[in-house]
């Protein structure tokens, strides 16, 4: 049992400096060169590359978090679900909650993260048996996005919903000795995006929250494509006239 948790413990380590590894950052200076902590929000997180960037490079880097948090969580789960029935369930929950940690509070950039909700879409998504409900909720909030422009509203529900399906289902399917450490640690990490999200709440409730144009971010997409054939189609009447 000492083994075990010893093992379990340098896994959540392992998970916390994974979690350290920030794509905003990486793809805002991949892709224009400047620091996300410079644009928009500052915040180097999924929705200020929506807000400051546009809509690819943020779905890019919701992809690429939530990798970084679901696939070492379900290494963890295979790793550790051989030795009891259950505990690869507390080891896949420790190890992904530790990744959203050291995303929001990474030591590389001297505890400057993001907010941790695409690390949580992440440990939702790659769980064996929940994976379907995330991407069902996942496809409800990308239609919300389209009418309500508050995205830490719908992303914080979002992760609520999740949480409470998680707990019903767990319930019926665990152990209590393994139930009880789960829940506690789905409902910590969502009491702590609430805490994440602190300064948003307040904003909102002074009516100062910044507002996210989701619709707006999709028909630029349209428009950035239009742009990129109207040269083609420009050259074809030259060689056209040439002729």
């Amino acid at each position: 049992m000492l083994k075990l948790a010893l093992l379990l413990s340098l896994a959540i380590v392992l998970g916390y400096l994974i979690g350290n590894v920030n794509f905003a950052r990486i793809f805002a200076r991949a892709f224009s060169g400047k620091e996300i902590t410079e644009l928009g929000s500052k915040n180097p997180g999924t929705m200020n590359m929506l807000r400051s960037r546009n809509f690819g490079e943020a779905m890019l880097t919701l992809l690429f978090e939530a990798i970084k948090s679901g696939v070492p969580a379900l290494i963890a789960y295979f790793i550790f679900e051989h030795t009891s029935e259950g505990f690869g369930e507390v080891a896949y929950f420790s190890v992904a909650i530790a990744v959203v940690l050291g995303h929001c509070f990474p030591v590389f950039y001297r505890y400057k993260g993001g907010k941790g909700v695409a690390c949580t879409f992440g440990m939702f998504l790659f769980h064996p048996n929940l994976w379907w409900v995330a991407l069902i909720g996942f496809a409800v909030c990308f239609v919300l996005f389209l009418f309500i422009k508050y995205a830490f509203i719908i992303t914080l529900t979002f992760v609520a919903g999740l949480s409470v399906y998680a707990s019903v289902f767990f319930a019926y399917n665990l152990e209590w000795r393994f139930f009880i450490p789960i829940i506690i640690l789905i409902w910590v990490n969502f009491l702590f995006l609430v805490f994440m999200h602190r300064t948003n709440i307040k904003r909102l409730a002074e009516g100062k929250e910044n507002e996210i144009d989701f619709a707006k971010k999709l028909a630029e997409i349209g428009k950035r494509k239009k742009r990129q054939e109207e040269p083609q189609e420009e050259k074809k009447d030259d060689e056209t006239a040439a002729q």
